[in-house]
This record gives C-alpha cells, sequence and structure tokens, in this order.
C-alpha cells in the first residue's frame, strides 16, 4: 500500500514505512511531487527538465537528471520508476494521495447534498477542506505547480459551500459552522456571491434577520461599484425570503456546484500591462463595458461585439484593458489570436478553450467533460489527458460538426452560470472558415448564457469574401454590434509622444505628427522611438524637423527603419522568430538561429530592447511580436529562397525536439515544410501535409483539410509530376474535403481532373469515387445539363460493371444529371435498374439510393402518388441506416410533394423536421433551403414585406455554395413577390434574362407573357405565348415545371380570350385540377390549379364548368391559407360572372377581393378589382 501527501509537511510511505526522509534536498521532492501530479501518463526526461529547471538548467541537465532518478528510485524502490525516455510512476496498490482523495472526496460530498443527505455531506467534506487548507507543497516554487494549487483551491471552496449549505438545512448548532464557513468563503472570494447567500441564511437562522439584510446590501453595492452588476437569482431570492415574516433558512441548495472559474488566471497575451495608461478610449471603454452588462440578456444582438479599426489603432490594447478590468472584478476571460497563416483548424476559439482545460478545477472540469468532453476533445486533445475516462464521440458523420458547435455552446454556457465570461478573438480577418462558422452558430446559439464574444479585425485589411460575408450576416441578422476604433485625437496623441519622449513635444511637431499619423498610436510610437534613436528632441522640435527624416509612406516603412539598425545577428534572429510565427519559443529559436549561445543571448536582448519582442507573461522562454505588423514586415521583406531555407530549418527543429508528441505539431510541420518544399523535401512535404488533412478532418475542420491536401497537391504537382495514381488519390481526397465544408464549385473541378486521371489509370473505383462526388449535389441547378459531369458518370459505369452499392448510386447521380436533357425517357429504366440491384443486394442504403433515383425519374405531374410512396419509403430507409443527408433529401421531396397535395399539417412537420436536421449539418445549402420555404410561407401568407426580405435572405444564403441554384430560385420568389405587389414590370429584365439564360425552360417564357398580360401590354404577351403554343404546347417538357408552365400560359390565354387554345390547354391540365400548383423545390406555391382550369373554361365559354373549378379553387385556397391565391381566384371568378345573371354574387367576390388586397397590400389583385368595377 501507498500512502503520500503533498499538502502541508511532505510524508510517502510504502506498505508501512515512512520514506520522506529519505527524500533529501528541494529538487528530489519537487520531481516526486510532478511524478505524482502526472501519475495518469509518460512524463518525458525533456518535460521533466523544464519542470525542475525552468530558468537556469545545470550545464549537464541529463546527468542532473539521472542523479534526480537514481535517488528517487533508491528511496522508493526500481520498479517505481520503470522507463528511460519516457517515465510512469508505478506504486505499490492500493495508491491513496491526499490531493486525489480531496477530490474525490468533495465530488462524493457534492452527490450526497444532491441525493439530500446533508448530514452525510458534511461529514464528507471535512476531509477535503482538511486536506485542501494545508496548501499544495508550500514554500515550493514552480510554474507548474499553479494549475493544481488552483484546483485544490477550488476544492477547498467547494468543501466550505457544502460544509456551509448543509449546515443551513441541518440547523442547530450547525448553523454556526454554516456562518464560519460562508465567513471564509467571503474573506477568500469576494465575487463569489454563495458565500453571501449561505451567511445571509445562517444569521436569519439564529434570528438576526437584520444583520443578514446589511449581508445583502454589502454583496449588491459591492456588484453594482465594482462589477456594475445586480445580485444572483439565487441571492435575490435569499434576500427576498429575508423579508417575509416567516422567513426561514432555506432548505434547497441551490448553486452548490458553483465552479469559481474567475480564479481561471488571465491569458498570457492579455497579461502584458502597458508602459502608460490607456489614452482617448473612455467612450469605447464604455460602450463596451455597457454592452458586457447587457450580455446574456434577451437580445441576442449584445452578444458578440465586432471591434474594428485599422492595423496600429489600438484594439489589442483596448481588448486586454477590458479583459484587465473584467477578469479583476470576477469575470472569466479566454482568448485567442487568428494567425495571418492558420496552422490549425478553429485556432483562435482553440486556444481560449485550450486556456481553460489546462487551467479549470477539477470538479468544474469533471462537471463539464461529463455533459460535453467526448466531442470536446476532437478541438482539445489536452482534456482527455486531464479526464481519460471521456467516451469516443460518436461515429455520425452528418452531424459531428453540428455537436462539436453545441458542445462549444454548452461548455461557454455552462462557464457562465458560475461567473460571466469573456471570449476575446483578435486579429479575426485572418480566420479561417471553420473559426468564422464556429463564430456564427455561437452568435446564433439560443442558450441563455452571461457570455460576451469581443472578437477584433482590421477594417482596412483586404479580406476575402468569406470573413466579407460572415461580417455581413452577423451584422444583417442583429447577431452582433459593431464598434468602430478611430485614431487618438491631437491632445491624446501629444500625451503619447509626451509619455514615450518623457518631455512635452512642441505644439508644431505634436500636429505635424497628428496630421501625418492621424493619431494611429503605433504608428505614433514607431516614428517617435525611430526619432529618439536619431537624436531628435521632441520638445524642441518643429514640423521641419519631422519633414527632415522623410515622412515615411506608411507603418511598414517606420518598421524598416528601425529594423535597418539593428546588428546583423538580431535581424537574423527577427527573422526566424518571424517564421515561425507569432508565439516564438525561446529554445526551438536557438535551434534554428545560426549563433552561438553569447551571441543568441545578445541578440535577443537586443530585440527585447528595441521593443520589438516582448516577454510572454506567464510562459517563461516564450516571446510575442509587440506588434503583428512587426513580424509581417520581416517575413514580407526576405526573399522568397531565404523564406524557404529558414521553413525547412524550423521544421527540422520541430521534428528534432518533439519526438513521439509530433501529432500536436503536425499543422506546423505541414506549413513549414510544405514552404520549404524542394526535389529533395517533396515527399516529407506532402507526408506532413497527408498527416494535417487527416487530423483536420478529425476535427471536423474540412475547409483546414482541404488546404492541406491543396498544398499537397501544389508539391506534388512541382517535384512529382509523374506520380499520377497519388495525384488521383490526392484530388479524390481535396474534393471529398471541399464537398464536406461545402464548397461545391471548387470540389468539382477536383474531381474533374481525379477523374480524367482514373480513366487514364483504367481505375473504376477511382473513377467512380470522383462521379459520385462530383454529383453529390442535394440540389441540382435549375435546367442545367453538365454534358461533362454526365459523361463522367456513363464511363464510371462502364468500367464498374458490378451491381453494386457504388453502381445504384452511380444510376442515382445519373437520373439527377439528365433530368434536364433530351435523354430524360432514359431516367425510367436506370431507376427500375438501380431498384433491382437494391433488391438483390437486399441493402437497405442501396434501397434509399434506388429510390432517390426513382423519385427523380417520376418528377412530373402524372406520378405524384408515386412520388409520395417513393419519398416515405426513401425517408423511412434513410432514417433506418442513420444517413442524415439522405434524410434530408426524402423530406425536401416530400414538402414539395404534400404541398402539391394540399396537405399544409403534413408540409409544416415535414419543413420542421428539415430544419431540424439541417441546423445539425450546418451546411450552406441546407440552410438555404430553410430560408427558402421561409420565404414561400410569407408569400402564401401575404406577408409580401416579409417573404421580399426573406428572400434576399435566401440568396445570401445559398450563392456562396451554389450561385446558379440560389439566383434562379430568388428570380423565381421575385418575380412571384412583385407579381402580387402589383410591380411586376419592374423585373422585366430579370424575367427577359431568364428567358435567355434558359432556352430549354418554357415556364420562364410564360412567366414573361405573364408579366406582359399583368401590364396590359397584350401584344407582346401574344408573341411570347405564340412561340409555346407553335405545336400545341407539344414543345413544353413535361418535367416538373410543366404544371407551372401550363398555369401560367392558362392565365395568358384567358387574358388574350384565345377560345380556340383555351381548349387546348384546358384538355392537358384538367387531370390536375385537385392539386396546388408547385414551383420547382417548393420555391412558390401558385395555389389551386382548379383556378386556372376555371379561366380556361370561362375562355371557353363554359360557364358552368368554370363555376366548379372556381368554387374548388376557393375552397382549396382557403385551406391552404392562402389569402392573396384567394383574392386572386375571387377576382377571376367575379370576371366570369360579371354582367350576368351572378352579378350579385360577384360583386360579394370583388368585395372579398378588394379587403385582402387592402389588408395584404397586393397591388395587383387592386388594380384587377379596379379595372373590373370599373367596366373594363
Amino acid at each position: 500500500m501507498t500512502r503520500i501527501q503533498l499538502c502541508g509537511r511532505l510524508s510517502v510511505e510504502i506498505d508501512g514505512v515512512q520514506l520522506a526522509g529519505r527524500l533529501r534536498g528541494k529538487q528530489v521532492p519537487l520531481l516526486l511531487a510532478y511524478l505524482v501530479i502526472n501519475r495518469d501518463r509518460h512524463v518525458g526526461r525533456d518535460e521533466l527538465i523544464g519542470a525542475l529547471w525552468p530558468n537556469h538548467a545545470p550545464v549537464s541537465q541529463d546527468a542532473a537528471l539521472r542523479t534526480l532518478l537514481s535517488r528517487l528510485r533508491s528511496t522508493l524502490g526500481s520498479s517505481a520508476l520503470p522507463g528511460r525516455d519516457e517515465l510512469i510512476l508505478a506504486l505499490p496498490e492500493p495508491v491513496w494521495i491526499d490531493v486525489e482523495a480531496a477530490a474525490a472526496e468533495v465530488g462524493r460530498a457534492l452527490e450526497a447534498v444532491e441525493d439530500g443527505d446533508p448530514r452525510r455531506a458534511w461529514a464528507l467534506a471535512q476531509v477535503p477542506l482538511n486536506i485542501a487548507s494545508r496548501g499544495l507543497l508550500p514554500g515550493a516554487q514552480a510554474a507548474w505547480l499553479e494549475p493544481p494549487r488552483r484546483e485544490l483551491e477550488e476544492v477547498r471552496l467547494l468543501a466550505l459551500e457544502v460544509i456551509g449549505r448543509t449546515g443551513l438545512r441541518m440547523g442547530g448548532t450547525q448553523l454556526q459552522s454554516a456562518e464560519r464557513a460562508a465567513r471564509t468563503l467571503i474573506e477568500t472570494q469576494p465575487y463569489r456571491e454563495s458565500g453571501y447567500v449561505i451567511l445571509m441564511g445562517a444569521l436569519a437562522g439564529r434570528g438576526n434577520v437584520a444583520e443578514a439584510l446589511r449581508v445583502f446590501d454589502q454583496l449588491r453595492t459591492l456588484l453594482r461599484d465594482e462589477l456594475g452588476t445586480n445580485p444572483s437569482p439565487e441571492a435575490i431570492a435569499a434576500h427576498e425570503r429575508l423579508l417575509r415574516p416567516q422567513s426561514q433558512p432555506s432548505g434547497e441548495i441551490p448553486g452548490t456546484r458553483r465552479a469559481g472559474e474567475a480564479q481561471i488566471p488571465l491569458p498570457p497575451d492579455l497579461r502584458q500591462r502597458p508602459a502608460w495608461p490607456l489614452l482617448g478610449r473612455e467612450r469605447e471603454l464604455a460602450k463596451l463595458e455597457e454592452l458586457w452588462q447587457l450580455a446574456g440578456g434577451q437580445e441576442r444582438s449584445g452578444r458578440v461585439v465586432l471591434l474594428a479599426g485599422d492595423a496600429g489603432i489600438g484594439k489589442s490594447t483596448l481588448t486586454a484593458e477590458l479583459a484587465r478590468r473584467l477578469h479583476k472584478a470576477g469575470a472569466i476571460v479566454l482568448a485567442g489570436r487568428a494567425p495571418r497563416e492558420s496552422l490549425v483548424p478553429y485556432q483562435p476559439i482553440l486556444e481560449a478553450l485550450r486556456h481553460w482545460a489546462l487551467n479549470a478545477s477539477v470538479t468544474n472540469l469533471g462537471s463539464i467533460a461529463r455533459e460535453y468532453g467526448s466531442e470536446l476533445s476532437r478541438l482539445i486533445p489536452e482534456l482527455r489527458r486531464r479526464a481519460p475516462d471521456l467516451p469516443p464521440p460518436p461515429d455520425e458523420p452528418e452531424t459531428e460538426r453540428y455537436r462539436l458547435f453545441e458542445a462549444v455552446v454548452g461548455l461557454l454556457t455552462e462557464l457562465s452560470q458560475s461567473a460571466p465570461v469573456l471570449l476575446v478573438l483578435d486579429d479575426l480577418q485572418w480566420a479561417d472558415r471553420p473559426t468564422l462558422l464556429l463564430l456564427r452558430h455561437l452568435a446564433r446559439a439560443t442558450t441563455p448564457a452571461r457570455v460576451l464574444i469581443l472578437a477584433a479585425y482590421r477594417a482596412s485589411e483586404r479580406r476575402g469574401e468569406r470573413f466579407a460575408s460572415a461580417m455581413a450576416e452577423l451584422r444583417r441578422d442583429r447577431l452582433a454590434v459593431q464598434l468602430d476604433v478611430g485614431g487618438l485625437s491631437e491632445s491624446d496623441t501629444a500625451e503619447l509622444v509626451r509619455l514615450r519622449a518623457r518631455e512635452t513635444p512642441s505644439r508644431a511637431f505634436a500636429h505635424a505628427l497628428y496630421e501625418e499619423t492621424e493619431g494611429n498610436p503605433f504608428f505614433v510610437e514607431e516614428i517617435v522611438r525611430h526619432l529618439i534613436e536619431a537624436g531628435v528632441r521632441t520638445g524642441s522640435a518643429s514640423a521641419t524637423d519631422l519633414e527632415r527624416f522623410g515622412l515615411p509612406e506608411g507603418v511598414k516603412q517606420v518598421i524598416a527603419w528601425r529594423l535597418g539598425r539593428l546588428e546583423p545577428p538580431t535581424t537574423e534572429l527577427l527573422r526566424v522568430a518571424a517564421v515561425m510565427g507569432r508565439d516564438v519559443d525561446a529554445g526551438l529559436l536557438e535551434r534554428v538561429v545560426p549563433l552561438g549561445e553569447d551571441e543568441f543571448l545578445s541578440a535577443l536582448e537586443e530585440a527585447l530592447a528595441a521593443g520589438l519582442l516582448v516577454e510572454s507573461d506567464g510562459r517563461g522562454g516564450r516571446y510575442l511580436f509587440s506588434h503583428a505588423l512587426i513580424r509581417e514586415t520581416l517575413y514580407e521583406a526576405m526573399s522568397v529562397p531565404r523564406r524557404a531555407r529558414i521553413h525547412k530549418r524550423v521544421g527540422e527543429a520541430i521534428e528534432a525536439t518533439q519526438g513521439r508528441r509530433q501529432s500536436r505539431y503536425l499543422p506546423q510541420l505541414a506549413h513549414h515544410f510544405t514552404r520549404a518544399a524542394d526535389a529533395e523535401e517533396a515527399e516529407r512535404a506532402i507526408t506532413y501535409a497527408l498527416r494535417a488533412a487527416e487530423q483536420a478532418t478529425t476535427m471536423l475542420a474540412h475547409e483546414e483539410a482541404a488546404e492541406h491536401y491543396a498544398r499537397a497537391l501544389e508539391v506534388q504537382g512541382r517535384f512529382q509530376p509523374e506520380a499520377t495514381r497519388r495525384r488521383c488519390e490526392l484530388l479524390l481526397a481535396l474534393g471529398e474535403a471541399r464537398v464536406r465544408s461545402g464548397d461545391r464549385v471548387h470540389a468539382f473541378s477536383a474531381f474533374r481532373e481525379a477523374a480524367a486521371l482514373a480513366e487514364q489509370l483504367g481505375d473504376g473505383a477511382a473513377l467512380a469515387r470522383a462521379a459520385i462526388g462530383a454529383s453529390r449535389r442535394y440540389v441540382q441547378p435549375p435546367g442545367v445539363v453538365d454534358t461533362e459531369m454526365i459523361a463522367m458518370i456513363e464511363r464510371a459505369l462502364e468500367l464498374e460493371p458490378e451491381r453494386t452499392l457504388v453502381r445504384v448510386r452511380l444510376l442515382a447521380c445519373l437520373c439527377g444529371a439528365i433530368y434536364y436533357s433530351q435523354d430524360r425517357d432514359r431516367m425510367q429504366p436506370l431507376s427500375l435498374e438501380a431498384l433491382e440491384v437494391a433488391a438483390e443486394l437486399g441493402d437497405p442504403e442501396a434501397r434509399a439510393y434506388a429510390c432517390s433515383a426513382r423519385r427523380r425519374a417520376v418528377w412530373d405531374a402524372p406520378h405524384l402518388s408515386d412520388r409520395l410512396e417513393t419519398s416515405t419509403e426513401m425517408l423511412t430507409l434513410a432514417r433506418q441506416i442513420g444517413h442524415l443527408e439522405l434524410e434530408l433529401q426524402a423530406h425536401a421531396w416530400l414538402v414539395v410533394d404534400l404541398l402539391e397535395r394540399g396537405d399544409r399539417e403534413a408540409v409544416d412537420a415535414q419543413m420542421e423536421a428539415f430544419g431540424a436536421g439541417a441546423d445539425r449539418l450546418r451546411q450552406p445549402l441546407y440552410a438555404w433551403t430553410t430560408i427558402l420555404w421561409r420565404a414561400m410561407r410569407a408569400l402564401l401568407a401575404g406577408s409580401l414585406e416579409a417573404a421580399d426580405r426573406l428572400a434576399s435572405e435566401a440568396l445570401a444564403a445559398g450563392a456562396p455554395a451554389e450561385a446558379v441554384t440560389a439566383s434562379q430560385y430568388h428570380a423565381i420568389q421575385l418575380l412571384a413577390i412583385r407579381r402580387d405587389q402589383g410591380r411586376f414590370g419592374e423585373l422585366e429584365q430579370v424575367a427577359r434574362q431568364m428567358v435567355a439564360a434558359n432556352p430549354a425552360r418554357p415556364a420562364w417564357r410564360a412567366a414573361l407573357a405573364n408579366l406582359l398580360c399583368e401590364e396590359g401590354r397584350l401584344p407582346e404577351a401574344r408573341r411570347e405565348f405564340e412561340r409555346l403554343a407553335a405545336h400545341d404546347f407539344e414543345d413544353v417538357p413535361e418535367d416538373l415545371d410543366w404544371m407551372v408552365a401550363m398555369s401560367l400560359l392558362s392565365e395568358v390565354c384567358a387574358d388574350l380570350g384565345d377560345a380556340e387554345r383555351a381548349g387546348l390547354l384546358y384538355a392537358r391540365l384538367e387531370p390536375y385540377g385537385a392539386v396546388n400548383v408547385v414551383i420547382g423545390l417548393a420555391a412558390v406555391c401558385l395555389g389551386s390549379a382548379a383556378s386556372f382550369l376555371g379561366k380556361l373554361a370561362a375562355t371557353m365559354g363554359r360557364a358552368d364548368l368554370a363555376a366548379g373549378h372556381f368554387e374548388r379553387a376557393l375552397a382549396d385556397n382557403a385551406e391552404l391559407q392562402a389569402p392573396v391565391c384567394l383574392a386572386r381566384t375571387q377576382v377571376d371568378y367575379a370576371r366570369a360572372l360579371y354582367g350576368g345573371p351572378g352579378q350579385a354574387r360577384a360583386d360579394e367576390l370583388l368585395a372579398a377581393a378588394a379587403d385582402a388586397a387592402d389588408r395584404f397590400g397586393s397591388g395587383a389583385v387592386a388594380r384587377k378589382v379596379a379595372v373590373l368595377r370599373g367596366g373594363g
């Protein structure tokens, strides 16, 4: 048996023998403590050296460590410390270690509280309180002791809370122990409200209600003055109980599991205090503090703050000042920065969450890990080391990114239960797409949480469309507030010069400097620093003196001036540091820079003295560039060959130092070696890029994976052009990564090249992968016939003749690809073959894909029942095999089919199910569909303004993924909206463009003719109508557009009074009088087809027939809850009755239509009513 006590006086007892006396000196106890604290994993020798000698290592580090390990083995026994390079502590079982016992006992105490057993909870809490109160290795100084000390302090605080709250419940003499615990809590953690709540209960329980009320007033004043916040609901509820005469201490124990996360240290990047006070930012700080107070309220628009300003304007300084203030007041502050070249996916958010994972208390980390750990471990590998029992994440590829994003939301929400959270994301203009997607998800989260996300970015930086679109979406959807940071005022500029130069500048000099720099603080500091180094005194300087040294073109030129004054070794050191990145490890830097030890230290000291590098607070041996612009200037000034040489040296240094831990550094290794690649190093560069891509895929960062594959391809193309099969595999991987990221346009180009290589190699399997990947579309672009895609699928079917799942999928792809082609008739036999193969295989997945093929083949007017049956079967199969994308496809088709049938409730249920799945997948086209349908429903309900807005939102959501599809559907919706508004003519040019771009889709020409009729331009409408009627409408293909084309042509025919053509159209449309007219993927519903039949019958002179159709249409449109469609039917019916024996009914119908036109803003219906009443 082993008993080790690290708290208070060190004690080591094995099998009853006390061994602590043999652990002489300071280093051996520290070594033992480090191994004990990390006894769940192997520890490398380099790690031990860094822990024992962080600043001044002995000359022979390995020898010194060997001596200590030998002494420890002689004390504990040789079997207690197996291994050579990787060591782990193996102690005789059972093992009792006080810090572990304390954490376990406080956990059991909390469980007892939840089980309603206060006496057992009180007794259990005494042990952890006793252990934790002694302190971990008191007197020992080491940075690695701080996290476990914080964990131990959290254990002590939780034990005090349990003792206090259980004391309240037990009452009697235990109220005194509750009061003592509460006062200790308040003294130790003045912003932790639990101490005040317990103290109020204890005082009230002993009859001192007045004193308890004063405690609440003390808390309220403290929070108001120091934090600018109000007491928590728990504290307010306790106060309200005190105001009631029957007030007694509550038996409830809310908040016992408060995590105290305010004790997480400030992130290192935010700890550096500026050399002088923050100037000229009172307005911005006041606004940020106001938004901080609003965070977590009902309005989500305050959850994200976008801090925008030019480079060097002081965004980071302002952010750090706010962070320090809030952290001092008890907030949890997490922070990360996006580098110019992202090395790992989600990098800024990953940095922030990693800081939490490394510093969170045992209890808090454990509770969050139990709930979200398996998902978060994808993003934060350190979490699995601190919580090794985490289960692996579920293997559900379609929902994995959604689950990861929800886990991050859950983590922040859980943290904010104990203290409000500030999440700082700096340099967001360089964020990768995964980061932007996760930020959007956090912004949209509806979970109540006291969280403020402060995202800073350069307003003047040339940013990609991806970033601009993400920011525009946050602002448009009122998910973010933007705060612009400008330059300092002239007086603040002068004060900054005074602080920097330690003398008051002349007014002329200050004015000239302000004019030149526009108050940019970094620019001001760099110019003043340069002038001081050149011997200019700002106190007596004039504008002429400033001009005499030549005003720079920009900040980077000022930096270049200053770099030019450095010694050559310092310049070389800084170049290497610039290649390494923002955060520089001194040990790695020393390995790479070709300098001797003394020369290296001199160069490092000069860089620090010049203010170009700063020490990273709290992380010994690490340095940061004082501003990102300095690193950019250094990096951009180097020639490409010089950069490549340094990248190679840095990559090799990482390889040499990290050994088995290389997996943590794969993105860095891929980054450096792909930029250093030459013929000799190409294989190494490609290997690391592939490993980094695979790692990114496991982290669900598909965009980052695609970038790594693209870099591997670039290297392979330059140095291994003959490796055709490898290039094919790389292209397939790239295409699949791009598909998963939603970038289908660029995915197709990768698949196309892969298909060409696969055919060249005669590799049917690879060609099939390329064809399936290239045609993996949730929605087929309307009217598009991609002959290249069709040829690719056909060739894959030739090379893969076996009747397998792959063949079924290829057949389904081919059905989609030829839908709008002249070969539409082939879809029937192709889909039947797919069903036959699936039946032979007995595979539900194959059957689901076969249903997909069949559903496309029967997407026309006569086969509504077949469509419903096939879509329903496909949905059942997709759910059975857990294939979310197939499930969403089936939901989408059911929306179309059920809307056509007129089952409004079933349509809503399918839309709701689709929306839930789309939220899980978080892919652009699914998001586009949900907004598209919201616009359709708004239009159907007569909310024309809302429909207009939602149609624009749908275009913005869909265009990045499928520009052709999104723009066509937007045009469809916009034409329908303007048609109802009576503003159809505004879109004549759009309609004509669509006719020209879609010659194979007559529905667009029918829409143009309808527009011309609505505008009263009947001769022009007649010309368009005749082009479609030339062969008795036989040229209108019987596809999904056929019903729309026939319905619009029916309206035109009626407006033209063409009785002969009305008979032809009536005969074609009559079998479908019981359904609704639906456009495309349910973008627009024109209402009951019976209404169009009524107009045709009236044009034919068949009043009795027309009345029957119109009555059916009135009932159908009313049931559909489509007031504008209903009003149009009322006008058309009234027109058929007008001037005859049904005049009274016509007047009644017109009155109802006029009322609807007024209520719903339909200018078109209002105009038709006015024309009819005026005798038209």
